[in-house]
């Protein structure tokens, strides 16, 4: 397998059908398998607007319409990780997991979804990712995916929902050898910035953007593109930010 797929922030509606949460994942569901036959899919937080098992399995069960390919998921502010382990045990259901070798390459899951200071904020476990570290290969490229970007970013009142401890999450990222991405989501919409030989990638949301020149409250961007990362694995790893307009 030499692709990863990104999705983030699905925030799937399981009652309201329609909800654009719904017609918007199909649009890159679709999107996706007109563009690669096998891949891994990751989706990176908030996959529903209400943590329970119906909606969990709604949405596990929507997305098994489109492809049969593994998908891997990790949690945000808005999901029940116990929950999301225990449908894993018992279900057919999204792989929970921490750490995925694919050949020269280490994909690490964080989970993020400790709650912050303010609603919608985030904290890692930092002893929990210690160990996650070393079990890591010396000379793999890695890629790590999370939900909360680990550095304020965007509108103001974002950044007081960004990873609480995420200063001290990226001292100990500067300690891991070829660490080429870190992927995260939260932020509805995209940013790229490159630190140290690392690129941190945020995903946009595939059902709706947050404008981030509204500095005071949260809006939503009704007219920006829905999207999704895809992550190309070889000797070295590269990615590319696809795009769809929903207007």
């Amino acid at each position: 397998m030499d692709k990863i797929v990104q999705i983030s922030d699905i925030h799937f509606c399981m009652k309201d059908k329609s909800h654009s949460s719904r017609k918007n994942l199909s649009l890159v569901l679709n999107k996706i398998n007109g563009l690669y036959h096998e891949y891994i899919l990751v989706l990176s937080g908030d996959l529903v607007m209400k943590a329970d098992s119906a909606h969990y399995m709604a949405l596990y069960q929507y997305i098994r319409a489109f492809t049969r390919n593994e998908i891997y998921a990790i949690p945000g502010n808005h999901d029940d990780i116990a929950l999301m382990k225990k449908l894993a045990i018992q279900e057919e259901f999204f792989k929970i997991q921490d750490l995925l070798e694919i050949g020269i390459n280490d994909i690490v899951f964080l989970d993020s979804s400790e709650k912050g200071e303010h609603l919608g904020g985030g904290k890692i476990d930092l002893a929990y990712f210690e160990a996650i570290k070393s079990k890591l290969r010396e000379n793999s490229n890695k890629i790590i995916f999370i939900h909360h970007p680990p550095f304020k970013i965007g509108a103001e009142w974002f950044k007081k929902i960004c990873l609480d401890n995420g200063d001290l999450l990226m001292k100990s990222l500067s300690e891991i050898n070829n660490l080429k991405y870190l992927a995260y989501g939260h932020c509805h919409n995209y940013f790229i910035e490159e630190r140290e030989n690392t690129v941190f990638l945020s995903c946009p949301s595939s059902w709706v953007q947050f404008d981030h020149t509204e500095h005071h409250e949260t809006k939503y961007d009704q007219q920006k593109e829905i999207g999704f990362n895809v992550f190309h694995l070889s000797d070295d790893i590269s990615h590319e930010t696809v795009t769809i307009s929903v207007c």
